[in-house]
């Protein structure tokens, strides 16, 4: 078909029908995730060593992530982040490096900037070597700098997601909970379990 032949009428209905089909997936696909993302709150509300111990390695992360959700859905103002200095810290190490990565993994360190995950960059700078992912806490800490520097943030945003793929940080994530269970569950006080990170800001993390 050619469209140089066709009337401008037809192309405007073709083009608006293909922009409302998009808006429909679009829209199909954010309420698959807000009812995952309310399944697994209401799943994980309460986290034990038991349920921990259940968890196939895949939904691991989630489960931490949801466990810190549901409890800030229960303020009058949900706020993940100020939930978070209340808990164990090795949820901020969890929750702290699942955000950003997700953010990142999704657009720009510049569009991360515009979000509240933006205040739990310096928690996940801190939190990754913990977790083992020394390179893509360097490369992390890197593209920060760059970009407050207004310097080659291209260049520091590529190296930071070759970091990623050399250490899989949720991958790591998911190690780090298997060895911090007691840690998680506030019944191991040991300094390695309780290392001290930034406090996190008042901003709250979106959740897909």
């Amino acid at each position: 078909m050619d469209i140089k032949n066709l009337p401008w009428t037809e192309i405007g209905l073709a083009l608006g029908a293909i922009a409302c089909y998009c808006l429909i997936r679009r829209m199909g696909k954010e309420k698959r995730d807000e009812s995952r993302s309310a399944k697994m709150m209401e799943k994980y509300a309460t986290l034990t060593a038991e349920n921990l111990a259940a968890t196939p390695d895949e939904e691991l992360v989630e489960a931490v992530v949801a466990h810190v959700l549901s409890r800030a859905a229960e303020s009058r103002r949900p706020n993940p982040a100020a939930e978070l200095a209340a808990m164990p810290q090795p949820y901020t190490v969890v929750y702290s490096v699942w955000a950003v990565c997700k953010e990142m993994a999704r657009g720009s360190y510049a569009m991360l900037t515009h979000t509240a995950t933006y205040g739990m960059v310096d928690c996940a700078v801190d939190g990754l070597p913990v977790i083992g992912a020394e390179a893509t806490a360097n490369a992390l800490a890197a593209l920060r700098d760059a970009y407050l520097a207004k310097g080659d943030v291209e260049t520091a945003e590529n190296a930071y997601h070759l970091a990623v793929q050399q250490d899989c940080p949720l991958d790591l994530c998911v190690g780090y909970i298997r060895d911090h269970v007691a840690a998680l569950l506030g019944e191991d006080t040991t300094a390695d379990a309780v290392a001290e990170l930034p406090e996190t800001t008042e901003e709250s993390t979106d959740e897909a």
